[in-house]
């Protein structure tokens, strides 16, 4: 082997290893050898290399990025070996006592009696993969819906989560702005191709799709073709669309991925997804202009509150305690925004998160309700001073603040008043 090839192979090893999540902590150790045995036979390897090169004997070019593989930050990266080796060895095992504990069941094979144990295990995995396969195609559409965020959430998505915040920053957010980036990242993954297994569209539905709606907030130099048409008209296969939002049925869009994502590209792959991940972070600020949209927007199923009537509640709330009010009057630097964030969350979970969004959602009634909530605050010792400087702090001139302060004291009437104080104190 290339000394070349055997280093990135290691290299490669060390970030395969920091994503193994294996129940049997043999694979743990197995791992640990397989390294260690790596990585002398790449120092035999490279020791000679450089005793020939020192004496003008060349034997290859070196093919890897030398500045990236002697970082050494990039083999420990997150510790999780140095952790699994010590979880391992907490017990005091030799390696040796630890092989014979884990693989005491084919200790005494043959290698002729493992290779037809593997060989008979293959033949099982393949009948079990076939089943699978069988398994998925005759399963509900249901079942995807219910487990789509799930596996959805198991990419990280910080980096799209920031490079969407970035943008959204550098522009003035509006309404019309956020339907034009519906729509433009729509447009990103239908140029990708993410649609060439759905079934053809007939004539009759690529006319009734509301193409239109979606070209008018594309931009003017775009130049569509049939082709994009059409595979707007199969998304639309997916997806409703309702007072402008693009609405997924993720029953049958979950199994159209489910059924066909070997055939995509790595880039498309993760489309699939983005799309949907892009698209609840456009829904979240679209309901801060118009909560009513709540509505339309589906559960996720994970047991989260988007999609739910109450994330409006959750995100006005959130950016209500994000303003410097709440810093002068918190009692306590611990009670920062990810309490806040937990407190509501919790809060719009509990049994009165529909006497709340009910009050909510009645005319006019979301500001007395904001001032409930920072009353049972202040009742529950979270906030601390004067009713009227809150207040007016609160609004900050938009209305009076004595006006204000009076919802403070009906908070304290309130079903979840004590719900609350509880939630503080404990």
């Amino acid at each position: 082997m290339l000394f070349s090839t055997r280093i990135k192979k290691y290299y490669e090893s060390r970030q395969i290893y920091e994503c193994l999540h294996e129940d049997n902590p043999a694979i743990y150790l197995l791992f640990g050898l397989c390294n260690e045995l790596a990585a002398s036979a790449a120092i035999e390897q490279g020791s000679m290399i450089l005793e020939d090169l020192r004496k003008g004997i060349l034997h290859e070019f070196m093919d890897y990025n030398t500045k990236e593989v002697t970082n050494y930050d990039n083999y420990v990266r997150t510790g999780k070996m140095k952790h699994d080796m010590a979880d391992l060895a907490k017990d005091g095992e030799t390696i040796g006592n630890l092989l014979y504990r884990l693989f005491e069941p084919v200790w005494n094979l043959t290698t002729n009696d493992l290779n037809n144990r593997i060989d008979e295990k293959t033949q099982d995995l393949i009948g079990l993969i076939m089943d699978i396969d069988s398994a998925m195609h005759e399963s509900a559409p249901a079942i995807f819906e219910a487990n789509f965020f799930k596996l959805m959430n198991r990419i990280d998505w910080t980096e799209t989560e920031w490079q969407y915040q970035k943008e959204k920053n550098s522009h003035c957010l509006t309404m019309e702005w956020l339907q034009e980036k519906q729509e433009q990242v729509l447009q990103k993954v239908l140029l990708m191709n993410i649609m060439d297994y759905a079934d053809e569209p007939s004539t009759k539905f690529v006319e009734k799709v509301d193409y239109p709606f979606h070209r008018g907030h594309l931009s003017c130099n775009f130049q569509d073709d049939k082709d994009y048409k059409t595979a707007y008209a199969k998304f639309m296969h997916y997806a409703t669309r309702v007072e402008g939002l693009i609405i997924l049925d993720y029953k049958n869009y979950g199994k159209y991925i489910a059924l066909h994502l070997y055939k995509f590209r790595p880039e498309q792959k993760r489309a699939l997804f983005e799309l949907v991940y892009i698209l609840n972070l456009i829904h979240n600020d679209m309901l801060e202009y118009k909560p009513e949209l709540a509505k339309y927007l589906a559960p996720k199923g994970d047991g989260s509150l988007e999609g739910t009537r109450y994330n409006a509640i959750f995100i006005n709330m959130v950016k209500l305690f994000k303003q410097d009010w709440f810093k002068d009057y918190r009692s306590d630097k611990k009670y920062d925004l990810e309490w806040i964030k937990g407190f509501m969350t919790d809060l719009l979970k509990s049994k009165y998160r529909d006497e709340i969004a009910d009050d909510w959602y009645r005319p006019n009634k979301a500001l007395s309700v904001k001032g409930y909530i920072i009353g049972c605050l202040i009742e529950a010792g979270v906030i601390v001073g004067s009713k009227l400087a809150i207040a007016s702090a609160v609004v900050n001139g938009e209305i009076k603040g004595n006006s204000f302060a009076i919802y403070f004291t009906r908070g304290k009437e309130m079903d979840y008043c004590d719900w609350i104080c509880d939630y503080v104190r404990g």
